[in-house]
């Protein structure tokens, strides 16, 4: 993809329907990461990415999309899915949802490496039949590289969780991705590769352009790609090594591609010195 302004919405959907994803009739929830607003730092997922997605679904027949955010700094909404901007370039069918301030569902925590017995999730994404996460491609200065799994910090409200999810952060971040992505499920992934950020991520680092968008119903394939694509080892990410155990999708000789080559979008991220040792390649 080699800019934002091109509408691939038909390709998404035809995409979507070839790995069997049914949104005819269903409530769709469509899960971007904004975080914080600098000009000119690509660190929000884009908003023609995110309306792109939008349409293909409202082109399968779903029965209502909603675009749904929990940010992790900025409280107030105008800066993340209720900015101006966004709903500019949406269908007037698609709905805006801040999932910071509203009503959350208690729901079993299935691993508990946090020790928490329960998470409290937006209500929207529980109402929701389909999760479709979109996350940006970047690096990330705790984690290593931040993606889809991560992305699952921001269905849990602000007003339960604080800002930046202080919570999340005190149990442990990898075990709270751990956690989430074991209990909630996230239908499909469309990570927005187009324009990443490398070094000091992710919020402080710099753009870097990899053309891509990642696409897969299985998390962990699409962020072991990802991270392949980044010149990273998923394997030696941690929590990526660790979901690894109970998500499908971390062995790179198991994934099967569709659409062009990976090894075209190959590059290598920069990232701070204590992540060098998680870089690996060539992949392809």
């Amino acid at each position: 993809m080699a800019s934002y302004e091109i509408d691939l919405s038909r390709e998404i959907a035809s995409a979507f329907s070839k790995d069997g994803l049914v949104v005819k009739g269903k409530r769709v929830i469509l899960k971007p990461n904004f975080v914080e607003v600098h000009p000119g730092r690509p660190i929000n997922t884009h908003i023609q990415v995110i309306a792109n997605v939008a349409e293909a679904c409202l082109k399968l027949g779903a029965s209502a999309v909603i675009v749904g955010e929990a940010s992790g700094h900025r409280r107030d909404p105008w800066f993340s899915v209720l900015n101006p901007d966004l709903r500019a370039v949406l269908d007037k069918r698609v709905k805006c949802v801040d999932l910071n301030h509203g009503d959350a569902v208690r729901v079993a925590n299935r691993g508990l490496r946090t020790g928490l017995s329960s998470f409290y999730i937006a209500e929207p994404v529980m109402r929701g039949d389909i999760l479709i996460s979109l996350p940006k491609l970047k690096t990330h200065h705790w984690m290593g590289v931040t993606l889809s799994l991560k992305n699952l910090f921001g269905v849990l409200p602000g007003i339960y969780y604080g800002w930046p999810k202080n919570l999340l952060h005190f149990r442990g971040i990898d075990n709270s991705i751990l956690d989430l992505a074991e209990t909630i499920k996230v239908h499909y992934t469309v990570i927005d590769g187009v324009v990443g950020m490398e070094g000091d991520g992710p919020i402080m680092g710099r753009a870097k352009r990899a053309g891509a968008l990642i696409m897969s119903p299985f998390s962990l394939a699409a962020d072991a790609t990802a991270a392949r694509l980044m010149g990273f080892d998923p394997e030696r990410i941690p929590y990526l090594a660790t979901a690894g155990r109970f998500m499908p999708g971390l062995n790179g000789s198991h994934i099967s591609f569709r659409g062009e080559n990976p090894k075209r979008f190959a590059t290598r991220f920069d990232c701070l010195d204590e992540f060098k040792s998680m870089r690996g390649g060539p992949f392809w």
